[in-house]
């Protein structure tokens, strides 16, 4: 671990963020975790383990795609159903061979910056998703996005009749006690405990205990979105990411049928050179998971500089949340890139192998 604090000592020194927090769940069960940062943010935060951060993107996966993966695997979903079976609004030439899987694999032609709706009313941020034209089949290209992740918690919420909050509340977040995880924050917890992301000029306002992401926080308008909008803590991320790699087994508790560590460990594009993704999840991704992880390690990343991988092989996960957006966010990304693979190369590293 005093690699860890070396490696976040030098970020916070050259300004890749003020403050982080880390966390490995052991392949003992136990977890450890440590914040690093003694800076003060808007309003004076003091970081603790259990400092409340915007995860960004992790949300598709933690727990959005994950819901669809639940329902999948209790027979209720299945991987070829058509999206418009649940959205009719769809709109597009390709519409009728839009399916559930591709919507899990980032695989639709949304070639299109969302940023560039952020203006729109919510309304129509959804009606330019469902009238864009694909210039390539679904299926035919790796795009990811936030179109995709959008389609498919609106699909969840339409499927089982009930917003994705109290979807992920009663599937995960009540069961496992992930106490300050969800949507909307500032309607349930502390804001002294939550991390500022931003202080935005678009919105003119600090970002604190509100969805970073612009098109989430205007689709909020209509309900919590798929592609971003979850707030969590470490210690909750690595409940989440325990039980997956317990093949959905949380404290002998049953949280998602068997099989759901297969679907996330597998390459679900493999009839795209070149490309690797899990169902829901990023497959062995070493851009952000480093050169140790293995080819089944699956994962996920937050713009605001949040991320998650899972070694099954060393049945092991490492969880790194930050401000890396605080106070304006950086050009590129590639700073808290380096970060992300030398903290997880360092702490698994430390930990053996135990399966091929």
């Amino acid at each position: 671990m005093e690699k860890v604090a070396e490696i976040c000592a030098q970020a916070i020194k050259d300004r890749v963020f003020s403050g982080c927090v880390v966390g490995c769940a052991l392949p003992d069960g136990s977890f450890w975790t440590n914040a690093y940062g003694a800076d003060d943010y808007e309003g004076g935060v003091k970081l603790t383990e259990h400092s409340i951060f915007d995860i960004a993107s992790v949300t598709k996966s933690v727990p959005v795609a994950t819901l669809a993966l639940k329902g999948i695997l209790e027979g209720i979903l299945d991987l070829h159903d058509p999206v418009c079976s649940q959205i009719p609004e769809l709109s597009n030439a390709c519409r009728e061979q839009i399916q559930l899987w591709h919507l899990l694999t980032h695989s639709l032609d949304f070639r299109f910056p969302m940023s560039t709706l952020k203006d729109l009313p919510a309304a129509e941020i959804l009606q330019r998703i469902f009238s864009h034209p694909f210039a390539e089949p679904p299926g035919t290209l790796f795009n990811y996005g936030n179109a995709a992740s959008i389609l498919l918690g609106l699909f969840l919420q339409r499927k089982f009749k009930a917003s994705l909050p109290e979807l992920a509340q009663n599937a995960f977040f009540s069961p496992m006690g992930m106490v300050d995880s969800g949507w909307f924050p500032l309607q349930r917890l502390d804001v002294a405990r939550i991390v500022p992301t931003e202080q935005c000029s678009w919105r003119g306002k600090t970002m604190r205990g509100e969805v970073h992401d612009e098109s989430a926080y205007t689709l909020q308008n209509l309900g919590a979105a798929g592609a971003a909008g979850m707030f969590s803590t470490v210690p909750d991320l690595l409940r989440f990411a325990r039980m997956m790699l317990a093949d959905g087994v949380h404290d002998n508790q049953r949280i998602l049928p068997a099989g759901v560590l297969h679907l996330v460990t597998q390459n679900a594009l493999p009839h795209l050179a070149g490309q690797s993704a899990a169902f829901g999840w990023e497959l062995a991704n070493r851009k952000f998971m480093g050169s140790v992880a293995s080819p089944h390690s699956f994962g996920k990343t937050g713009f605001t500089g949040a991320s998650m991988v899972c070694d099954p092989s060393r049945n092991a996960a490492v969880v790194l949340l930050s401000n890396f957006t605080w106070p304006k966010r950086e050009p590129n990304v590639e700073r808290i890139y380096e970060i992300r693979r030398r903290v997880h190369d360092a702490l698994f590293a430390a930990i053996p192998v135990t399966e091929s």
